[in-house]
């Protein structure tokens, strides 16, 4: 009896051994792939930041460094300065920054307000509207541009801000929805509660809704933010006065405006670095707010 023991339990020791062994190597390997695949994204962020600080042929240079020696800030400078006063760059930065601001503002207000009509006033048609107002994302942005510039162009509404704000106060497709989700966890009978002490829907919305739903508020400022401080096309598409630029169409003109050369190449990285700056500075602050508003907004009530 006590030789099986024995051996019955060298059995188990090298079968634990080899499970360990396994589950090792399988967490190592992940590790790695997890490393390399953060090393191939950052890379191009860290190069930018390289080619920002570097000065003339330097960028050309072969093998190419990624310290630059020596490091030079006046990239920053140039940039901030326009090249001289050539390029309006500080009227740029404010241009985006208000309009940017604004747009956050509206678009939270009217897209909280239509996710709180889906989700809790049982109006006729609320379904199919709600499944059409969904399917306008299948529809390419590239196929609506046509009809919204020759809109807004009757309107003599080109050269102008409006384009750039109206769309995105009741476009809010995905905002609508992340507000309606959420708002649908939220119990109803906080509602009847505030209706029985005489309170209206806009006092619920205000000053209950609103107060629980602070992590999708925040998530749905994060996403606006992001996607209104990065938008391009409408701006290049509806601005023409180079006083009206914002940040994303100033670095196109720039690109296509600044005298060419290895030179051109650093204050662009700068331009970039300098745009970019604020997303990524608000993604890393407000991360665990974003996860936490799409983790609940995907809860069921």
């Amino acid at each position: 009896m006590g030789t099986i023991t024995v051996v019955g339990r060298h059995r188990r020791d090298w079968r634990d051994w080899r499970y360990l062994t396994v589950r090792w190597t399988w967490r190592g390997l992940v590790y790695l792939c997890a490393i390399f695949i953060a090393l191939v994204s950052v890379f191009p962020f860290l190069w930018t930041i390289s080619t920002s600080l570097k000065v003339g042929q330097d960028v050309l240079t072969i093998p190419p460094k990624l310290i630059p020696n020596p490091m030079s800030w006046q990239n920053y400078v140039a940039v901030w300065k326009g090249f001289g006063g050539f390029l309006p760059f500080p009227r740029w930065l404010f241009n985006s920054t208000w309009l940017t601001s604004l747009n956050i503002v509206g678009e939270l207000f009217f897209t909280a307000i239509a996710g709180f009509g889906f989700a809790r006033f049982p109006f006729r048609l609320r379904n199919a509207m709600f499944v059409a107002m969904l399917a306008t994302a299948i529809v390419p942005g590239m196929v609506r541009l046509l009809p919204r510039y020759m809109m807004f162009a009757s309107w003599h509404w080109t050269n102008t801000y409006l384009p750039l704000i109206f769309p995105q106060w009741f476009g809010g497709m995905y905002l609508t929805f992340l507000f309606r989700q959420y708002f649908a966890t939220i119990p109803r009978s906080l509602d009847e509660s505030a209706l029985v002490d005489g309170a209206s829907y806009l006092d619920i919305f205000l000053r209950i809704i609103l107060p629980l739903s602070r992590p999708v508020l925040a998530t749905a400022a994060i996403l606006a933010f992001m996607a209104n401080w990065n938008n391009f096309l409408s701006p290049f598409i509806f601005l023409h006065s180079l006083e009206k630029y914002t940040l994303a169409v100033g670095l196109q003109f720039m690109k296509l405006s600044a005298h060419s050369g290895a030179s051109k190449e650093p204050m662009l990285a700068a331009y970039s670095l300098i745009m970019a700056a604020p997303v990524v500075l608000t993604f890393f602050l407000f991360q665990r707010y974003l996860v936490q508003g799409i983790q609940l907004s995907a809860a069921k009530e």
